[in-house]
């Protein structure tokens, strides 16, 4: 678990590095991790980050071993990937009134799915190899068969490759 100033400084360096992306909707995506309790929230119910503050905390780690293994990549794809690829679970994990975790359920296949899904209404600029490794920064354990062609486009990107290894380095971390 982390404490208050451990969050907000995680807040305040998660907040430099998305506006330093100067992507259009990014004020959008800010608000909405306001909102959403996307800093407070844990990454995970009982795995990887699994405490307070755990899905900010492994956001920005994802970012900071993308950052140090993406050379030659775009800074503000590297950064949006990594911060971003968990954004949905904000909304799904949440600590109720006694201080335990809970679940929302959610009507939309696949974290990176909804995370894509919910950067979209919010009005992110994205490109189309930033959806693709957000969409499919688990590698695909779970992929249907009429996914497949999809998942080995992602796969197929520089991006995708530091992004997806970044997200296993830290969250084995964690």
């Amino acid at each position: 678990m982390l404490n208050s100033k451990q969050i907000l400084d995680n807040r305040d360096e998660i907040i430099a590095l998305l506006r330093g992306t100067k992507r259009q909707g990014v004020e959008n995506v800010l608000s909405y991790l306001d909102k959403s309790g996307f800093y407070e929230a844990p990454s995970s119910i009982d795995g990887h980050h699994s405490w307070r503050g755990g899905l900010a905390e492994h956001c920005l780690g994802v970012c900071r071993i993308a950052l140090e293994n993406g050379h030659g990549l775009p800074l503000d794809s590297l950064i949006v990937t990594a911060v971003l690829h968990d954004i949905c679970k904000a909304s799904k994990l949440y600590y109720d009134e006694k201080g335990d975790i809970q679940h929302r359920n959610t009507y939309i296949r696949g974290h990176g799915y909804r995370s894509v899904w919910l950067l979209d209404h919010l009005g992110l600029e994205l490109t189309s190899d930033e959806r693709l490794v957000i969409r499919w920064h688990m590698g695909g354990p779970n992929v249907k068969k009429d996914e497949l062609q999809e998942l080995c486009r992602a796969k197929s990107t520089e991006l995708w490759r530091v992004i997806h290894q970044a997200d296993i380095l830290d969250a084995s971390g964690g």
